[in-house]
């Protein structure tokens, strides 16, 4: 998918870059990811801070946006990383998170020992529509207060060992299951206020809404 002529991966990777605290990026999905580039961009591929890993084939619809648990397996052992090095696990789907969202996910775990007991952090929006619980016939039985509930964006930040303690507890968990998974292990998962622009863009809709708001804020 092409946000102004550049998939959303090159889209992402810059992002992460750009942050300033981020030093290696790895790219796991199909083979066909390997030219992270588009049209006019610098060719990211040849940043030697950049890795893809194949996984899956080309033709597979779970590859890295599906956030699969295969991709992030294989990301991990080609890191090189440390198990106190902080990690961010990223939706390339989510490519425009500003980088201040970046930093902050990134400071409220290097900081940990300092302010004391996150294991990990992720970007939230408050939940803007009003919630119903219905039963399976249908039927509205209750309302829930939004007050406390939040859409969860993406980078997650955590320690590597951290992140490995909860896939070796759970090896068969969904990504979407790995926050419950890290909860499980005693520790806070703190929240920061994530951005409008960390939304997933999975539709042409969704590139039509990105794209105005990037010509909004970036005019010709």
């Amino acid at each position: 998918m092409l946000v102004h002529g550049e998939p959303l991966l090159s889209h992402a990777v810059h992002g992460l870059l750009d942050s300033g605290c981020v030093d290696r990026i790895v790219v796991a999905g199909p083979a066909r990811h390997r030219a992270v580039h588009g049209p006019g961009t610098p060719q990211l591929a040849s940043d030697p801070r950049v890795t893809v890993v194949p996984t899956g084939s080309d033709g597979d619809p779970a590859g890295p946006g599906a956030m699969g648990l295969t991709p992030l397996r294989a990301a991990l052992a080609a890191a090189d990383a440390g198990p106190d090095d902080v990690v961010l696990v990223h939706d390339v789907a989510r490519a425009f998170v500003p980088a201040a969202v970046v930093r902050e996910v990134v400071d409220a775990v290097a900081g940990e020992a300092v302010s004391g007991g996150a294991v990990a952090a992720v970007p939230v929006q408050p939940v803007a529509d009003t919630v119903k619980v219905v039963d399976d016939d249908g039927i509205v039985r209750a309302t829930r207060d939004r007050s406390h509930l939040r859409h969860v964006q993406t980078p997650l930040a955590l320690r590597l060992a951290t992140l490995t303690d909860a896939l070796t507890r759970d090896p068969a968990a969904e990504l979407t299951t790995l926050l419950a998974d890290l909860a499980a292990l005693g520790g806070e998962i703190r929240t920061v206020h994530g951005d409008p622009h960390g939304m997933r863009i999975r539709t042409p809709f969704d590139v039509a809404v990105i794209e105005a708001l990037l010509t909004t804020e970036n005019p010709a």
